[in-house]
């Protein structure tokens, strides 16, 4: 019994203001019929609706605000003690009418959180030998091998090492079709199997994982304002005290009371107050649901002015799954450079360095015994063998090391970079032994990123790679890019981000390593290709793009300008009204009533047009009909 009592109780509590709403409307529709007791049932409706706005009033006034609850309600008590008690209720019900009209929006573009959370893991099958074990998905371990069945959620970020399944990733990359995987493949926390059996170690559990990681994001985004919304705070915070004291001055010099309630009522900015939240909040919701996160706030309007991006190349504008296509030993055979390689590169995070693994454990090649790794970012790694120090990287790394090649071996370079290969070095004991060329095809959906970032009003291109030039440039030319540099350390990647701040330029990067994280961090907004991207990218992004589709970042950055714009819109829509309605005010063409019909009306205008950002717009790009949202 308790608990049906406790049900209801929150039911109605949640409904409240509706249940206000309804009891007024039946007072207010009884006051006009019943017209003996007009006095009686409108005052009645007035106390009704404004005992919450009371309540709001004598809460701003507690922490020191002069706020808009506090001008309805000096109105309203004002417009009962002049016996207009219909005047006093129409100001109290609209105002609340908005209210809850604001409520119930807020609500829906907060849906995407809301979704996320419900989303949230719950349990996870732990397996310790052959014993399975359910515990809360918060209590999985890194390390630990998770089990997962069809229609379980991955409880943690991970590789599969057995198994294969079809997993749903919408509610964190926005695709709509299952992805495939098997054994070292890496799986995100908050995939849904479809089918399946997979075993899973993990690797990033509790709140490191990709799907609490997100959650926060969106949540803390949601929360930050933009410049322009902290503007109209401080706006408020001086124009409610104003509106008080010239509506106390009409009342004092022309007499007219009903003019001065007018006035304060009128000046309400409650179309100002919504203009930017809505917008924000439901525009972040719809990128969010595309597997686009933008951490909100300030970034949104640096995001508005980018007229330079730069590009990572590789695993950014490449699949980053490259594949060795060629090795040319200097001295001994194939299989003794691979095997050096795969030593030094044992315990290296790099696309390259994955690429010479998986190729020496497809040939069957052993890595050699070493130790004492050592990476050394934008020029590769080193590692002690029984042979010595083992060198794998560019040429930047051999010579930091003291190590030159020949002109013999210098040409043998050269024709692997005229291939458009990325090369790899391998020096063992300070003597080059030869040499890997690697290739890494290019996204299919980078083909069209170039010409989209022109359509959303980005200026200049250009790709910024620790690659060799040749390399580099065979990218470029084949997607569009206007500008290369290449052979870059990530602090070379830094000063070119800067130099090209200097010349004025709004600069976003876009990149996806740890290689990338100065960069990011020094360009004017940073774009990390979140689902393969390291963490420490992901950290310092001002978007993060989940699904790693390159294609995403035009679409961040037109949605990331259209809601600016709607915020605009909003906000010299609601100024304009409310100077309109207070000079109808002043030459006695608006009175109170209807005045504040308008009022309320601008507030839900504004409102649904804020709404306009929860949609999915198309538009015809350069490659037919695709997803948009310049629109």
């Amino acid at each position: 019994m308790n608990a049906v009592h406790t049900t209801l109780h929150t039911r109605l509590y949640r409904h409240r203001k509706l249940i206000v709403l309804a009891a007024a409307t039946l007072l207010i529709i009884a006051g006009w019929t019943i017209r003996s007791q007009h006095f009686l049932l409108m005052t009645l409706a007035a106390i009704l609706t404004g005992i919450p706005v009371v309540r709001l009033a004598w809460n701003g006034l507690m922490d020191r605000q002069l706020s808009i609850p506090l001008l309805v309600t000096i109105a309203s008590v004002g417009a009962i003690w002049i016996g207009e008690p219909w005047e006093a209720a129409a100001v109290t019900y609209l105002y609340v009418l908005g209210g809850y009209l604001e409520d119930l929006t807020l609500a829906r573009t907060r849906a995407a959180l809301r979704s996320l959370i419900d989303l949230r893991p719950r349990t996870a099958r732990v397996k310790e030998g052959d014993t399975l074990t359910v515990v809360p998905a918060e209590a999985v371990e890194r390390g630990q091998t998770i089990v997962v069945l069809p229609g379980d959620r991955v409880p943690a970020d991970g590789v599969v090492t057995d198994g294969r399944a079809a997993l749903d990733t919408a509610a964190l990359t926005g695709e709509p079709l299952p992805a495939e995987v098997g054994p070292g493949d890496r799986v995100m926390s908050g995939s849904v199997s479809m089918g399946g059996y997979l075993e899973i170690t993990a690797e990033q559990v509790g709140p490191d994982t990709t799907f609490n990681r997100m959650v926060y994001l969106v949540a803390d985004a949601q929360e930050q304002k933009p410049r322009v919304q902290k503007f109209v705070d401080r706006f408020a915070r001086w124009y409610t005290p104003a509106v008080i004291v010239t509506a106390a001055l009409i009342a004092l010099f022309t007499r007219d009371v009903e003019l001065a309630l007018t006035f304060l009522v009128i000046g309400c900015p409650g179309a100002l107050v919504v203009a930017a939240p809505v917008a924000v909040v439901a525009g972040l919701g719809n990128a969010a649901r595309r597997g686009i996160l933008i951490k909100g706030g300030e970034r949104l309007e640096r995001i508005g002015k980018i007229d330079t991006v730069a590009f990572d190349k590789t695993g950014t504008l490449t699949q980053g799954r490259p594949r060795v296509t060629a090795i040319v030993p200097f001295t001994g055979t194939e299989a003794d450079v691979l095997s050096l390689a795969a030593a030094a590169e044992q315990r290296s995070e790099h696309h390259l360095a994955t690429a010479i693994l998986t190729y020496a454990e497809e040939a069957g090649v052993p890595a050699a015994p070493a130790r004492d790794w050592r990476l050394e970012p934008g020029l590769g790694a080193t590692a002690l063998t029984d042979r010595g120090e083992v060198l794998v990287g560019n040429r930047a790394l051999l010579a930091a090391h003291g190590v030159t090649l020949t002109p013999e071996q210098e040409a043998a370079v050269a024709a692997r970079e005229a291939e458009g290969e990325t090369i790899a070095l391998v020096a063992v004991g300070g003597k080059p032994v030869g040499v890997i060329g690697i290739t890494d095809p290019i996204r299919p959906d980078a083909l069209e990123v170039v010409a989209d970032l022109k359509r959303a009003g980005v200026r200049h291109t250009v790709m910024l790679t620790g690659d060799n030039l040749a390399a580099a440039r065979r990218v470029a030319e084949k997607l569009g890019v206007d500008e290369v540099r290449a052979g870059l350390k990530p602090e070379e990647k830094v000063a070119a981000i800067q130099a090209l701040q200097a010349e004025g330029r709004v600069v976003a990067m876009v990149g996806d390593g740890i290689n990338d994280a100065p960069a990011l961090a020094t360009a004017d907004v940073a774009i990390a290709m979140g689902g393969s991207g390291t963490q420490v990218a992901v950290e310092v992004a001002d978007i993060t793009l989940m699904s790693d589709r390159i294609e995403r970042v035009p679409q961040a950055i037109g949605l990331s300008r259209r809601i600016m714009g709607v915020v605009r819109q909003n906000v010299v829509f609601a100024v304009a009204v409310v100077l309109a309605l207070l000079v109808g005010v002043v030459t006695r063409n608006v009175f109170l009533a209807g005045g504040m019909l308008v009022h309320e009306a601008s507030v839900l205008l504004v409102i649904l047009n804020g709404m306009r950002l929860l949609g999915r717009p198309k538009v015809r790009t350069g490659g037919g009909l695709a997803e948009s949202v310049q629109s």
